[in-house]
């Protein structure tokens, strides 16, 4: 089981483009792409072929400021894997560690994330560690402009500004779409594409934080889950359910959500005969067959969503779990429908 092949078209940006008024078939002609290339939504493509489509957005669009604005204009779909796990971040900061996450385990560019204590800012580098310059500007003022728009969104306060943005261009276009959206200082000519969160910014909840979000994506989780002894257990196993989303959730964290030591939320585990491990097996376990049965979320999207550190790990667990790898599941649930 490998890393997903390539860069992923984002889900949403053919409507996106229509809202801007751009014809994606012109985009794809203009590229030399094929042109059924966004019929399928969610498609990944090598990094040459994203790099033209972001360029040919660009020229065809004729707005040196489009990246930043499809940022705007894309809906944050339940059907996006990414979207699910930061819709249910707790704050902004946790918002772009799932980001920076998705990106490590399936996609070749990077999302760096470092906390300057010193300055007080959470400081975000994009990185593609195979061709800095070849990187498209609208492709790069669309992936920091995303950042902010989720930051946005997600705390309900359109007015959250990052302090400041690094650019590796030495100019920008003269219709200040950029300072008019980023409304932060702006420095050019630098050695890193990068953006910078106020540390205080960067902690600020997230209104869009919704533990249902998951059981309306998948009603099947709640039909196929069998219901826990007691509702101590219970409690542990929705807030567990709650927290895989994008990233595995630690016993402490979880402990701390219900209001309890860990010791104590440990001792009632062993007193039902089981433990966080298990626990968290089984959720993670049963949150993999509904996405494998109910979703068309590939096999490195759901280690992703579970929490994995890779793919492989993953489908190792799962093999362990079930005694069949995900796409012998996923085809056997196919045939049972």
């Amino acid at each position: 089981m490998s890393r997903e092949p390539g860069c992923k078209i984002p889900i949403g940006l053919v409507s996106a483009l229509g809202e801007a008024g751009i014809s994606a078939e012109h985009v794809l002609a203009s590229a030399g792409l094929p042109s059924r290339l966004l019929d399928t939504p969610g498609r990944y493509v090598p990094p040459s072929d994203y790099f033209a489509l972001w360029n040919s957005i660009g020229a065809v669009s004729g707005d040196p400021g489009i990246g930043i604005r499809l940022a705007t204009l894309i809906k944050p779909e339940l059907t996006e894997p990414l979207f699910l796990a930061v819709l249910s971040a707790g704050t902004l900061a946790e918002a772009i560690a799932v980001v920076s996450r998705f990106k490590r385990l399936l996609e070749p560019e990077e999302l760096l994330v470092v906390r300057d204590a010193a300055a007080e800012q959470l400081v975000v580098t994009y990185r593609w560690p195979d061709g800095e310059e070849r990187v498209p500007q609208c492709l790069v003022d669309a992936e920091l402009a995303f950042l902010v728009e989720i930051g946005r969104r997600g705390t309900g306060q359109p007015d959250l500004s990052p302090k400041q943005i690094f650019l590796r261009a030495s100019t920008l276009e003269v219709n200040g779409r950029h300072q008019g959206f980023f409304r932060c200082a702006i420095r050019l000519g630098e050695a890193r594409n990068a953006i910078a969160f106020a540390i205080e910014d960067s902690g600020r909840p997230f209104a869009t934080r919704n533990p249902e979000l998951l059981n309306a994506l998948l009603p099947h989780l709640q039909a196929n889950t069998p219901a826990p002894p007691d509702a101590g257990m219970a409690r542990v196993r929705s807030v567990i359910a709650e927290r895989v989303r994008g990233r595995r959730p630690e016993a402490d964290e979880v402990a701390r959500e219900l209001a309890m030591s860990t010791r104590a939320m440990q001792r009632l585990l062993k007193d039902s005969g089981t433990s966080f491990r298990r626990v968290l097996d089984e959720v993670r376990n049963e949150h993999a067959r509904g996405y494998l049965v109910s979703t068309t979320f590939s096999d490195g999207e759901v280690s992703f969503l579970l929490g994995f550190e890779d793919p492989n790990s993953f489908y190792r667990a799962f093999r362990a779990w079930n005694g069949m790898s995900p796409n012998e599941f996923r085809r056997q649930g196919a045939i049972g429908r």
